[in-house]
């Protein structure tokens, strides 16, 4: 026979059950605000039925009484789609981001088109040399020119050196990213371990919950790394293909600083301890990597391959011609810019910038590139050395490209697997063109920039004396020694500033002022991509921001409603108690008072 007492029971577990779902309600409206806080939901369910006992209980069966209702669980109201999808896109968007405000700053280095940007400044120095023809033999616009290659060269020197320390400026940064890294994951995989520990009890820590799924959002942005949720509890944490976090055990990447060819240092992203190099980062980690390590060389590259081409084909010209006083019959310093040969170690040439120490082979034969200690001249020596007897190797002056000349028979192959240097690569001996057949020639496919840009300079000569300046042309007198045209001859200044126009074979057929404005008008390129890249992502991540918002984000009037709702029902329980105590009153206070 069941209890008189069942009701009381009942309406007693409705109470708590609302009180619970109240106190939810109250939770979700107090953390409204809370970034990161997911919606919770108390899940009301039936609890077990009675059936009845003895004389109570029908003879076909079939009554069984409800006994109440209870909160079975606590719930986060959390999409594990949109979370991924999010992410990645979150990830993708930071990275987006980081590019275009990078392409942004460089493109402020480059200052175009402005008075005071290079290709204003490539036509103020020409121009001097034709105001230079007017008049030769002026001390005045002598010095004009003089100051108009130094600005120059000063402004090659300061695109160079500013692209260099924004470089610097982004390894910075990614070592900061690093440490960050680093330390989210290490969190990450503490809660992991609370949160399994909970969950193996039977509980549902959803605050804990919260609290990595924030962590997870900021690992992901600032590296790209992806996530799976185990069966456990735990969240695991991969980064390009390899755990970063398992469980309660986090793994960490560290920036080795490696030294450049440039004689400064970068840093490499390993795994710790020492068991291979981090591939495959996206988010900020991965912006800033790409900035570094392709953005910015390759403007770098360009910029000394201009300087060098200005370098090589003014001082050529300028060496044709003479210039006053005792440079009339001075054959010896006829360089107008300074030169960087290829005697040059490497490290100071405007291969510098790009450059990988290590080595390369050519048949069988390794060559060390060492770029504190060898020249490019060293390096096509022992290339020609290698090749064969009677090989040569060299660099065209009218094109800038590295020329190769070797016997087809038994010819050795260039650049074999296990080259440890970009060498090859970077001076256009890997992908060159091979003409002939008894003896063969190998040409490279890019021209060599053997002028740096960031030390670009006049040459002591004619920083020091203006009439070190070569504008007359010369000829040869009767003792067969070359001498001055004369003070009022102007060919040479002519024919150097007619070099502004010329479609130079090292820089694609292109004149100075068309391939400058081609690498600017790359960039603005550049910049219209990443930014609409940058735009477009941010709609992707605002779209899924709504949509994870629209299921786990708190809404105020549908916590409203729902307090009402849970009140009511509150309410109608402690009725029912009501209800039911005086019925029980009635039974035990007034039954068997009849009759006295």
């Amino acid at each position: 026979m069941r209890s008189s007492f069942m009701g009381l029971t009942t309406l007693l577990r409705a109470l708590q059950a609302q009180q619970t779902a109240l106190d939810v309600t109250n939770q979700n409206i107090a953390n409204a605000n809370t970034d990161g806080y997911t919606r919770q939901e108390a899940k009301l369910v039936q609890t077990a039925p009675f059936a009845g006992t003895g004389f109570n209980r029908p003879a076909g069966g079939g009554l069984m009484l409800g006994t109440g209702v209870m909160v079975q669980e606590i719930t986060r109201q959390r999409d594990a789609y949109v979370d991924q999808q999010l992410r990645a896109q979150i990830a993708s968007q930071q990275k987006a981001q980081i590019l275009s405000d990078g392409v942004q700053q460089v493109e402020a280095i480059f200052n175009e088109p402005s008075n005071y940007g290079l290709s204003s400044q490539m036509a103020r120095f020409f121009n001097a040399w034709s105001e230079l023809s007017n008049n030769p033999g002026s001390a005045t616009a002598r010095t004009q020119l003089q100051a108009q290659g130094q600005a120059l060269a000063s402004g090659f020197r300061d695109v160079a050196q500013q692209l260099d320390q924004y470089r610097s400026d982004q390894d910075s940064q990614i070592m900061s990213v690093v440490a960050e890294v680093n330390d989210v994951a290490v969190r990450i995989a503490d809660l992991n371990l609370q949160i399994r520990k909970s969950v193996g009890n039977g509980d549902r820590p959803n605050d804990l919950m919260d609290a990595r799924d924030r962590l997870v959002d900021q690992i992901t942005k600032l590296s790209g790394a992806t996530t799976r949720e185990e069966t456990d509890g735990s969240t695991t944490v991969n980064l390009g293909g390899r755990l970063l976090v398992s469980g309660s055990r986090a793994n960490s990447i560290t920036a080795e600083l490696t030294p450049l060819a440039s004689g400064k240092a970068s840093h490499t992203l390993t795994w710790w301890p020492g068991s291979g190099n981090v591939e495959g980062s996206g988010g900020t980690l991965g912006g800033l990597l790409q900035m570094r390590d392709a953005i910015i060389p390759e403007k770098l590259t360009k910029i000394n391959l201009l300087a060098s081409t200005i370098v090589t084909q003014v001082n050529a010209q300028h060496a044709k011609g003479m210039g006053l006083g005792v440079y009339a019959t001075m054959t010896t310093g006829t360089d107008f810019f300074d030169t960087q040969r290829s005697i040059t170690t490497l490290q100071a040439t405007g291969l510098g910038d790009v450059l990988t120490a290590g080595s390369i082979t050519i048949g069988s034969t390794q060559i060390n590139i060492d770029p504190s200690t060898k020249s490019l001249n060293d390096v096509l020596a022992q290339i020609a050395t290698a090749l064969g007897p009677g090989s040569t190797a060299s660099i065209d002056d009218a094109t800038g490209r590295i020329v190769l000349t070797y016997a087809a028979a038994g010819s050795p192959t260039i650049g074999a697997d296990g080259d440890s240097s970009n060498f090859l690569q970077i001076v256009g001996l890997r992908g060159g063109s091979t003409t002939g057949s008894g003896t063969l020639t190998t040409t490279g496919a890019v021209a060599v920039p053997l002028v740096r840009a960031s030390s670009m300079s006049l040459s002591p000569t004619v920083a020091s004396d203006t009439q070190a300046i070569r504008a007359s042309g010369r000829t040869l007198n009767a003792a067969g020694a070359y001498v001055s045209t004369g003070t009022g001859d102007n060919s040479n200044s002519l024919a150097i500033n007619a070099l502004s126009t010329t479609q130079m074979s090292a820089l694609g057929s292109s004149t100075f002022d068309d391939y400058y404005a081609s690498l600017i008008g790359e960039l603005g390129v550049q910049s219209r991509q990443s930014l609409d890249m940058a735009t477009t992502q941010k709609a992707l991540v605002d779209h899924l921001t709504t949509r994870r918002e629209s299921n786990s984000g708190v809404n105020l009037d549908e916590e409203a409603a729902q307090l009402i709702r849970f009140q009511r029902a509150y309410q109608a329980a402690a009725r029912g108690i009501t209800a039911l105590d005086d019925l029980l009153t009635t039974v035990i206070d007034r039954m068997g008072r009849v009759g006295l």
